[in-house]
């Protein structure tokens, strides 16, 4: 089932026709002004690549207006009609909880909640958040919504991802841990001792696409990849920051457990915007990971296959715990934090 005209649609919702950082007052509502400190939450990493002047945006946006065409968006012409999330229209929506996490102003958020409206078909993840601010940033609001459809759908993409319990995500977090080991089996072994499953800490690179992990010139850069690959590129990029960080990594004990996640999570922390070569090489070195589509493909389907034999136990014993045991088990919903959500999906990946 099809919605309306996409651009009807668009129309009714007063999307605006630009990208937020050519729409009146964002800088001056957003950018925190003379103190950039103040900026938007999203803003953080911007490290002076995005400007407040229009005409030193040009270059940027002029690649940026051929990021639909890279997915396909240019041809879709309407969405199907979704299943609205737990408590839409309401401040009690996840999908608001995030939007005020990203942006500062009420007309920003306002527009991204629409968005997200637009394609999050009953459930959601937050790394659907994230790539959706930093689209915004760049991108027409309706175009944004044709991309967001693109990516979640098309298998060249990440279908899948975008769920409180995104099993597609666990699939690849397991894909990446296989190519570790071939890779740089001294990290596999290092990230084993200290009990490190990936889907703690690899949702950022994957799901998030680094947003809030590296600079915007690098997360451009990310951005186009990922668009032009497809879901390969995350398996590259992945690789990449892996080998970024490898000799600080086991220079690290194992029982450092936080200063592990800092590593992995590029927090900028320990690795400052202003450190633009870690940041570019990481991207340069991701784009020339030699890794064959077959290989991949193949352990996907075998990782999907161990993962559903693990939730089929999994599903089994919480059957045995009910029949014990009248009391409803509740289970935490898409409305957990992310690190709720990370430990969650950990558990699950080590049952």
């Amino acid at each position: 089932k099809m919605a309306e005209d996409l651009s009807a649609l668009l129309e009714k919702l007063s999307l605006k026709p630009e990208p937020f950082i050519l729409q009146p007052k964002f800088w001056e509502d957003e950018g925190g002004g003379d103190v950039p400190g103040n900026c938007a939450p999203l803003l953080n990493r911007n490290n002076a690549c995005l400007a407040t002047e229009a005409a030193a945006n040009k270059a940027i946006l002029e690649q940026t207006a051929k990021w639909p065409s890279l997915c396909g968006a240019d041809k879709v012409t309407s969405l199907p009609v979704v299943q609205p999330v737990k408590g839409a229209g309401t401040s009690e929506s996840i999908l608001w909880r995030d939007a005020e996490r990203t942006f500062k102003t009420e007309p920003y958020q306002q527009q991204m909640i629409k968005v997200l409206e637009l394609v999050a078909d009953g459930d959601y993840h937050q790394g659907m958040g994230y790539l959706t601010g930093f689209l915004l940033l760049l991108v027409p609001p309706g175009d944004v919504s044709k991309m967001l459809h693109c990516i979640g759908t098309d298998e060249k993409y990440t279908p899948g991802y975008w769920k409180g319990q995104p099993e597609a995500f666990v699939r690849d977090a397991m894909v990446y841990m296989e190519l570790v080991k071939i890779h740089y089996p001294k990290v596999a072994a290092h990230l084993e001792k200290a009990s490190l499953v990936p889907e703690a800490y690899a949702q950022k690179w994957f799901v998030g696409l680094c947003v809030h992990a590296m600079p915007f010139a690098s997360l451009v850069k990310v951005f186009e990849a990922f668009l032009s690959e497809g879901y390969m590129f995350l398996f590259k990029l992945s690789l990449a920051i892996v080998g970024a960080v490898e000799e600080k990594m086991l220079a690290t004990n194992t029982a450092e457990v936080n200063k592990l996640f800092e590593l992995l999570r590029l927090d900028a922390k320990v690795f400052k915007d202003t450190e633009t070569e870690f940041f570019e090489n990481i991207v340069a070195k991701a784009k020339s990971v030699d890794l064959a589509e077959a290989d991949v493909k193949k352990l996907r389907n075998d990782s999907w296959a161990a993962l559903q034999a693990k939730l089929e136990k999994v599903r089994a014993r919480e059957q045995e715990l009910k029949d014990e045991d009248s009391d409803e088990i509740t289970f935490s919903d898409e409305d957990s934090d992310e690190e709720d959500e990370a430990g969650r999906l950990a558990r699950l990946a080590a049952q």
